[in-house]
């Protein structure tokens, strides 16, 4: 009876290996035509239509929280962010989640890689407000996919814990993706990215979680389990 349970978890894991290579495939493709339009210029008129409407209302107050927001994603915090999430899941016995959250500092790597390849320069300030100066180039946003990556991997661990409650699920859940979308807002507002540098980030951090998923997954047919229930 067990071998036959296992059996069945083990062809739901074949098939969502599938399913997240086709995804995969989607994204990959998705994020080459973005970067199509981005290099030939053709994001344009949604670039600057967006940064419009979110830097349309401006307060020395509203200012200062999109700061805060961004702040979390600078190379120093996140790398301390990172650390001490490691940290404490390792001192609580969960090597498994430690590694996952440590697999994040690989997003830093790939977003430089792809910035130096694609090469597409910052928002200027005659264009848009810049109101926090930034480094290297824009495409994609470094920011963003930090912040998909990491608190994407919070809320898969979140997700697919057994110790904690349906309610507390969704409410850290929507705590962790509402850190996503004001981490993506906030270095539009600030005139450090345009959207599709925000695109760009999400794809690739979507992409990540993927195979974070996978890998944590894995010969675990308990939590198939318990995502089936």
């Amino acid at each position: 009876m067990h071998k036959k349970r296992f059996r069945i978890y083990e062809f739901l894991f074949s098939r969502t290996v599938f399913t997240n290579a086709f995804l995969f495939f989607l994204l990959t493709v998705s994020f080459l035509v973005l970067t199509f339009f981005v290099l030939s210029n053709r994001s344009a008129h949604w670039d600057y239509y967006v940064t419009g409407v979110l830097q349309h209302q401006q307060h020395t107050v509203l200012d200062y929280i999109m700061k805060g927001f961004s702040w979390l994603g600078r190379v120093r915090v996140a790398f301390f962010a990172i650390c001490l999430a490691s940290l404490l899941f390792l001192i609580s016995g969960k090597k498994r989640e430690a590694v996952l959250i440590g697999s994040t500092v690989l997003s830093g790597a790939i977003s430089w890689t792809l910035k130096m390849l694609i090469d597409r320069p910052r928002p200027g300030a005659d264009i848009v407000r810049v109101i926090e100066e930034t480094k290297y180039q824009s495409f994609p946003s470094g920011h963003v996919l930090f912040y998909t990556v990491f608190f994407g991997i919070l809320c898969m661990i979140v997700y697919y814990s057994q110790k904690i409650s349906r309610r507390a699920r969704i409410v850290l859940i929507s705590l962790l993706v509402f850190m996503i979308i004001c981490g993506a807002v906030s270095r539009i507002y600030l005139g450090a990215h345009w959207f599709t540098d925000i695109l760009g980030g999400l794809i690739i951090g979507i992409q990540f979680l993927q195979i974070a998923r996978l890998l944590y997954l894995k010969n675990r047919p308990d939590q198939y389990k318990q995502e089936i229930l």
